[in-house]
């Protein structure tokens, strides 16, 4: 439960918010200004929900007045005119609420503009937009208004707010919003965040715990806009914790979370958690026809992670008909495991499913339970709402490339090359050679030329008649180099498939694969 302290202090001190940008500054010296009397008496900017920015109109006379049709800007277009029968009473206030958001939702209701916590100028104008009032108001710190002391007085102040009441100017504590922490769980640290504000300044935000016998009182990291920080280590299960803030501002007056404190503490005690995915890893989200897609996982939890699985599905499948996968680890800390390839197009849903030594289990992605019943959008029971990759068909290299080679042929080993693009390509004077080098290199005869489409097949071997160096079955280097000796294509050996035929999955496709026959010259199936 969110509790909210609030405070007034004076200060005439200027305390500068680095986290907002500064609106540009609006000077109106063309409208006449206004017999009526009324001012903006007070401004504060919140960085919105659940805060949203507002300034307060006093009115200082002695009688009623109608602002039916009277407005409020910080520039001309975003204007906001009072609803008909909009009355403030003889010494009474009205709060105007200005927020984007909020506005795109009920227009009559709040205003369609924030102000700046960098600074910037706001107005109050009659119904013939004549200027009754304006304000510059300067940079203010999350928590703080910019009000008039007294009211409808002249002199400004950065002060505690006072929305739609008498602004004051006595010294209070601070205002101090934090929420409970809920019971975390063994497996993670987290980090406790707090706001804490004040016109004079905040000296200190400091958190007590208290352990066991282990007490600490340890001074919250501030982070800007107000928001102070501590994080909570790992703590074992069964572990409870009793706790409280306080703001201290420069004054020495201080704030407590929860109001009880430091006579009644706030607590919380560790549970067991579920074991914890911390990343997810895929060899490939985007595979090509046939290949494997390969995960690996990590997975924590503080009693051990018993096992993970792996569950798919493939196309528009139910999940009643989904396949296991129990992935494999050596340290119960990274776990692997491999989806088969599949054809091209096809639809691959999964999800993993963690459990722990204490039988809790998790889900990745994620998955919210709440009394019994599914609220987010990952339900491992409903297929169409895992996550999925699709099989996508390679795309063709379109160049010139080594397409087929094969190291045990009958009478000779042979290499194809494949012209994958839409003209003819003179080959004349390209060299293609093993890993002996250039200086065993076969050059392609003047006048020889691969059309659009079409294949050139070298026969190799001795006694060959094209080249006589060998394809060693084990595999090996195989390179094409142009007629300045610039590399075309290239097969390592380290990166053959299979041996002694390989070729590509298709025509001219970065794929290799081991066919089960040769298509010397034809096209690969």
């Amino acid at each position: 439960m969110k509790t909210r302290i609030f405070l007034s202090v004076l200060s005439a001190t200027m305390i500068f918010l680095s986290g907002c940008v500064k609106d540009d500054l609006y000077v109106d010296d063309t409208t006449p200004g206004s017999d009526i009397v009324l001012v903006i008496n007070e401004v504060a900017s919140n960085n919105g929900d659940p805060n949203p920015d507002w300034m307060e109109i006093y009115n200082p006379g002695d009688a009623e007045v109608d602002i039916s049709g009277f407005g409020v800007y910080d520039k001309p277009a975003a204007i906001y005119t009072f609803p008909a029968g909009t009355k403030i009473a003889a010494k009474g206030f009205f709060v105007v609420v200005c927020d984007v958001a909020l506005a795109g939702t009920d227009p009559t209701k709040y205003a369609a503009f924030g102000i700046s916590s960098g600074g910037e100028s706001v107005f109050l104008v009659d119904t013939n937009t004549a200027i009754i009032d304006q304000v510059d108001v300067p940079a203010m710190p999350l928590g703080i208004s910019y009000a008039r002391i007294p009211d409808g007085g002249d002199v400004f102040a950065n002060a505690n707010p006072t929305k739609g009441t008498e602004n004051s100017n006595t010294n209070e504590p601070p205002l101090l919003i934090a929420d409970s922490i809920a019971n975390p769980n063994d497996n993670s640290s987290f980090d406790y965040s707090v706001t804490a504000s004040d016109a004079g300044g905040i000296r200190d935000v400091k958190i007590y715990t208290e352990t066991g016998t282990d007490v600490k009182i340890t001074e919250m990291a501030p982070t800007g806009g107000g928001i102070y920080k501590f994080k909570f280590p790992v703590m074992v299960a069964g572990t409870t914790v009793k706790y409280y803030v306080v703001a201290t501002d420069e004054t020495g007056k201080k704030t407590y979370f929860p109001t009880t404190a430091p006579a009644v503490n706030a607590s919380f005690t560790v549970t067991n958690g579920t074991p914890n995915f911390e990343s997810v890893v895929l060899s490939n989200e985007n595979p090509s026809d046939g290949e494997a897609v390969n995960f690996t996982v990590k997975a924590y939890d503080k009693t051990g992670v018993k096992e993970v699985r792996l569950y798919y599905t493939l196309n528009d499948a139910l999940a009643t008909t989904k396949v296991t996968v129990i992935l494999t680890t050596t340290d119960n800390l990274t776990f692997t495991g491999t989806i088969p390839g599949q054809p091209d197009l096809t639809k691959i849903s999964y999800y993993l499913r963690a459990e722990d030594n204490s039988s809790l289990r998790t889900y990745f992605p994620a998955e919210t339970v709440v009394g019994g019943v599914v609220t987010s959008e990952f339900n491992h029971d409903v297929a169409s709402t895992w996550p999925f990759i699709k099989v996508a068909p390679l795309a063709p290299l379109n160049q010139l490339v080594i397409n087929e080679i094969q190291a045990s042929g009958t009478p000779w080993d042979f290499i194809e090359l494949y012209n994958s693009t839409n003209a003819t390509i003179d080959i004349s004077g390209f060299k293609i050679y093993d890993s002996g080098g250039l200086g065993a290199a076969y050059p392609i005869p003047a006048g020889t030329s691969i059309a659009a489409g079409g294949f050139y097949v070298m026969e190799t071997g001795s006694g060959s008649p094209q080249g006589q160096f060998g394809i060693s079955s084990s595999g090996e280097d195989i390179t094409l180099v142009n007629g300045s000796d610039v590399i075309v294509d290239q097969l390592l050996k380290a990166n053959w498939p299979g041996v002694p035929l390989v070729a590509r999955k298709k025509d001219g496709l970065p794929k290799w694969i081991v066919p089960t026959s040769e298509s010397k010259g034809t096209a690969n199936p």
